[in-house]
């Protein structure tokens, strides 16, 4: 078991990992790129889905975010937007649902079988930092064989795209989605949010007509059918990790402006996989979450992620000042760290050059002197 964030050590916040004979998973990652090489070749999956594909990456997901909430700003329209995290997506996968998902693509029958018979009768022990547990648990022990993928599993993420991909498929067709028509070429474009893996954002837009009542209400609906259609899969929502955000407009002394939580309010519920309905946690417009990395907010305000960024240099050269590197040392650790972290959300956010000059100015203040280089060199 690791941890999924630094210093939280509570048993529910751990990730377990399920570490497979090395032939095993060869086995599995190689049947898992075949299967997605079939499934790309047949358009067999949901364009929504970005997570284990090729060719696609987590930033250009939080572009197509981004791109929404500046034409919702444009066209002055009403949507809501419903951030939601799958509950233990790779654990929670049903062996049935993922056979026939499988099968779909092309996965012979044969293969399909050898992988579930494996998973449902493999041996298993705990290992610790004091070594492997004497006490052994295996399918094989219980009457109803032990489901889900696991974590560590090559083949994993691959099970995840083609088991997701219809679920996305189901909400387009109830009519889920937002619907638009490129100005230029004119071409239709449809689409129920933005999902990479378990992480998956709802979106819900309606004509001008609607009111943002009926927008929610809307979402609620989408939300309930995604959270049936993962029920059927042995999958759930979480929602402790899942919140929702409502956008609106208002004319005000000349000029608009979002509407705020009051001026709209509405609430948003969920099942928890062991609990009761639960309601859904509302941010404000102006609120920025953390999406696939960068945090963005519905009206397109970078101070979060710009305090986020300053956060992460000043951390980074702390920590340098407590080691002592070589040049070319310090050099690659530029370029290899706390470049890539800068770097990776410009794509997806509108920071000015003023604003990145600095967040810019912390870090070469000491990494110029620390490389040889005058700091004061234009």
């Amino acid at each position: 078991m690791i941890l999924k964030k630094s210093g939280v050590t509570c048993l529910d916040s751990l990730c377990t990992v399920v570490l497979f004979p090395v032939v095993c998973n060869f086995a599995f990652k190689h049947v898992g790129r075949r299967m997605m090489q079939i499934a790309e070749r047949a358009k067999s999956l949901a364009p929504e889905q970005y997570g284990s594909r090729k060719d696609h990456r987590a930033i250009d997901l939080a572009v197509n975010k981004t791109l929404t909430s500046n034409i919702l700003h444009q066209l002055k329209r009403t949507g809501a937007i419903c951030s939601n995290n799958t509950k233990s997506c790779y654990n929670l996968i049903g062996h049935t649902q993922a056979s026939l998902a499988m099968q779909q693509v092309g996965v012979p029958k044969s293969f399909v079988d050898c992988l579930f018979t494996t998973l449902q009768q493999g041996v298993h022990k705990v290992h610790t930092w004091y070594g492997d547990s004497e006490a052994t648990y295996s399918g094989t022990d219980i009457l109803i064989p032990i489901h889900g993928i696991y974590q560590g599993n090559g083949v994993g993420p691959a099970i995840w795209a083609v088991v997701s991909s219809p679920l996305l498929e189901l909400m387009h067709s109830k009519g889920f989605g937002f619907l638009l028509f490129a100005p230029v070429s004119k071409t239709e474009i449809r689409f129920v949010g933005y999902a990479f893996v378990d992480d998956t954002d709802l979106i819900q837009i309606l004509d001008a007509s609607k009111t943002s009542e009926q927008v929610w209400q809307e979402l609620q609906r989408a939300s309930d059918t995604r959270e049936a259609a993962l029920s059927s899969t042995c999958g759930a929502i979480a929602p402790e990790k899942t919140h929702w955000c409502l956008i609106d407009f208002t004319w005000h002394n000349g000029y608009w402006r979002y509407k705020t939580n009051e001026e709209c309010p509405g609430s948003l519920h969920a099942f928890y996989i062991h609990a009761d309905r639960k309601q859904l946690k509302h941010i404000p417009v102006s609120k920025a979450a953390e999406t696939l990395g960068v945090h963005l907010a519905a009206n397109s305000d970078t101070s979060a992620q710009m305090l986020h960024l300053e956060t992460k240099v000043r951390e980074w050269v702390d920590k340098m000042k407590a080691g002592v590197l070589t040049r070319q040392e310090m050099w690659v650790a530029l370029q290899s760290t706390i470049w890539r972290t800068l770097l990776y959300p410009l794509p997806a956010t509108n920071l000015s050059k003023k604003q990145c000059k600095k967040i810019m100015s912390i870090l070469l203040q000491f990494a110029l002197p620390t490389l040889g280089i005058c700091h004061s060199f234009p």
